[in-house]
């Protein structure tokens, strides 16, 4: 039984691995606004990113991304990032992402440690221009490598162009 529960563990892995992924011959460069720390009580939660992702690439279409984030309370970060695009239909599309992020705080955006985890998702709609407008979820965290982890949440609006 233990061994059969494996085998459909493992398959159902691979069939999400696998599940339609959408295509993205070029590269994208996106724009985001929004707000970090929505989970606390900031005076300024604006922040601001601009992120490369590169084209998908390997079996598992994988995306790579860089990205730079800056915040109104003087925050801001540097991460790399993969992602996977993944089709809801002819135009819809929901990308998971995890990754890196070199961290500096500031006196109102402290999370801990400069190292700092990010996983977020992302549901968007793809224009016939295959420019696509996104609104993202990401949490920010250390993972408890430090002594305190306060982590904190971002909600954004992206903007993805084509870079061609």
């Amino acid at each position: 039984m233990r061994r059969q529960c494996r085998y459909a563990a493992q398959v159902s892995a691979t069939l999400l691995l696998l599940a339609s992924p959408i295509t993205v011959a070029e590269a994208l460069l996106n724009l985001s606004a929004g707000q970090v720390g929505i989970d606390r009580a900031l005076d300024n939660r604006g922040r601001y990113g601009l992120e490369y992702r590169f084209a998908a690439t390997g079996r598992y279409r994988l995306v790579p991304a860089l990205g730079i984030v800056g915040t109104a309370s003087n925050a801001k970060y540097l991460y790399a990032e993969i992602k996977r695009d993944f089709y809801l239909g002819a135009h819809w599309y929901l990308t998971p992402g995890i990754g890196i992020v070199g961290f500096d705080g500031s006196d109102k955006l402290d999370l801990g440690l400069a190292l700092e985890f990010r996983s977020g998702l992302e549901l968007g709609y793809r224009f016939s221009s295959q420019v696509r407008l996104g609104l993202a979820l990401y949490h920010l965290s250390n993972a408890s490598l430090g002594d305190e982890n306060p982590g904190t949440e971002e909600i954004v609006i992206s903007v993805n162009f084509p870079l061609r």
